[in-house]
């Protein structure tokens, strides 16, 4: 069970890390953050400063929180079930904040690009970015309940496969909207 809690924490914290770093990576990236938080018309025009502060930092924090329980899990080191308890439910609530956001804007059929890893110029917002954001959500609730059956310290052959699993998968969710571009159907206007 402390594999695959290692293995969750690895990828919560590279997708949590990549998308607040890339939005507060450059002021046009935060920009186009906060523009495309805006196209979303979930949050009004007087709060879109802050708001877009908050999930940009929100992000951060919880990258950091799960990094540190990370490594604490990784060495076995004492309060690691705790740390990364309170990291994962961090994550948890955020991202279910995050999914309710695209599902209500998918819903109402508010044309918004998706600016989940700092891209304005990202595909819009559509049922494909709630299956991410909802397999994300799953995933850590799956953490969050292994984190409780977890004992011990890993082997660190087994430490450093969960943990590179987590990132391959981490890249999948990160590249998401590549992949479902390479697999769409290709329509005659788009091939020509």
């Amino acid at each position: 069970m402390t594999e695959l809690v290692l293995a969750v924490l690895a990828l919560a914290a590279c997708v949590y890390g990549t998308s607040s770093g890339t939005k507060l990576a450059s002021r046009k990236n935060y920009t186009a953050f906060r523009d495309g938080l805006g196209d979303t018309s979930l949050v009004p025009r007087r709060l879109l400063p802050a708001t877009a502060a908050i999930l940009a930092g929100g992000e951060a924090i919880v990258a950091v929180g799960l990094l540190v329980a990370l490594v604490l899990a990784a060495g076995g080191l004492a309060g690691s079930v705790a740390v990364a308890a309170a990291a994962l439910a961090c994550g948890a609530v955020l991202t279910g904040v995050l999914a309710a956001g695209v599902i209500a804007v998918v819903r109402s059929g508010t044309k918004a690009a998706c600016a989940c890893f700092g891209a304005k110029a990202g595909r819009e917002l559509t049922g494909a970015h709630v299956a991410r954001n909802v397999a994300l959500l799953g995933i850590l609730l799956v953490g969050l309940i292994g984190n409780e059956f977890r004992h011990g310290r890993p082997a660190a052959a087994a430490a450093i496969v969960a943990i590179v699993a987590g990132a391959v998968v981490a890249l999948l969710l990160i590249r998401f909207d590549d992949l479902v571009d390479l697999f769409a159907p290709v329509s005659r206007q788009t091939a020509r």
